[in-house]
């Protein structure tokens, strides 16, 4: 039974959300419920009426018992988009605007988007979007945490210039589909675009890949690239290199970089964190540099979200929806993710 917390001053208003009760549970086992409390105003947060979230690979790690010291029952989410109800004292927002909202602790330190209202602090906080007409809830929920961890990792980890070359392992994520894109765009590169490398073990998805603007798309069917990568940079390797698989490849994407090159390790869709028989003197020689790119250090209030929104609007970027649930659905949702059928984002409309 969910635990309700209840105000002995005033009455508690109640709201729909998805709480994850405890961990490990099959997705099924979601609680989908019509009266969770309703979070109140805060001092330095933004109370955002939601109207859509994204689902990630993270959520579907917490159901799994993966993610240590969570408390629950916890209403996951690490990202959604909205409405505000309440600036929380913040001079950058009003009632009304259009925002989005990610990472920082949402849906593992404090409750995140898998609701009707979220109450999150400023830094986790969009500045205000102008939304075209054309983009609906659904495409703007694709966007924040998939590209804003693109662009971390991009700009911020890789520091990725127009004369590199690119690989992004793990390809058909929904991060690695935005990596491939945001590479190609003028945010980066105006003129000279670098050469994007990417790898599914899917050949139903080599696609997506190539729709996403990947140059050279990469089968991986035994977590080996390493030679693939070679005889397509002329025996160099990639100069920048995108970890998304985890623990199962990171040494053979740090032995498929170029002598100098760097390695950003920013996801684990493997569900491996660890790295077994790990040899850092032989995967990192002669002086390649292994970093990590973490998205919950970004500050979302000063990321370029509404030149995103824009590059998509205006077809420079693509979005990334894959399939849309209602948030009833959000089970049925994990379940879709969890058997890995997606090429691209899902999605929950809240209304």
């Amino acid at each position: 039974m969910l635990r309700r917390f209840l105000s002995l001053s005033a009455p508690t208003n109640k709201m729909r959300a998805v709480v994850c009760p405890r961990a490990p549970i099959a997705p099924a086992e979601l609680v989908y419920t019509t009266d969770h409390p309703e979070p109140k105003p805060k001092e330095g947060h933004v109370l955002i009426r939601v109207k859509a979230y994204g689902l990630n690979r993270s959520e579907l790690f917490t159901r799994q018992g993966h993610s240590p010291g969570i408390q629950f029952p916890r209403v996951l989410g690490i990202e959604c988009v909205g409405v505000v109800k309440d600036a929380g004292g913040g001079a950058k927002w009003k009632e009304g605007d259009v925002v989005a909202a990610c990472m920082g602790g949402m849906g593992r330190q404090f409750d995140g988007g898998y609701a009707e209202y979220a109450l999150i602090p400023h830094t986790s906080v969009s500045a205000p979007i102008k939304l075209p007409e054309q983009m609906g809830w659904a495409e703007f929920a694709a966007i924040p945490e998939t590209y804003l961890t693109a662009w971390g990792t991009l700009s911020e980890s890789l520091k990725l210039q127009s004369t590199d070359t690119l690989l992004i392992r793990g390809g058909t994520t929904s991060v690695g589909l935005a990596c491939a894109a945001l590479a190609k765009s003028s945010l980066f590169a105006p003129d000279i675009k670098p050469t994007v490398l990417a790898t599914t073990r899917s050949e139903a998805k080599k696609h997506a890949l190539k729709a996403a603007g990947v140059d050279v798309v990469l089968l991986d069917e035994n977590d080996s690239v390493r030679e693939q990568v070679k005889a397509a940079t002329a025996g160099r390797g990639a100069t920048k290199v995108v970890e998304l698989v985890g623990g199962t490849t990171l040494a053979d994407s740090c032995q498929s970089a170029a002598d100098d090159g760097v390695i950003s390790m920013i996801g684990c869709v493997s569900g491996e964190w660890t790295i077994k028989d790990f040899d850092p003197m032989t995967a990192l020689s002669p002086w390649k540099h292994l970093t990590v790119c973490s998205s919950h250090y970004l500050d979302v209030s000063k990321a370029p979200l509404q030149w995103i929104v824009d590059a998509i609007t205006y077809g420079e970027l693509k979005p990334s929806v894959d399939k849309v649930f209602k948030m009833e659905e959000t089970a049925k949702a994990h379940e879709y993710m969890e058997a890995n059928k997606a090429a691209g984002k899902v999605v929950c409309l809240v209304d």
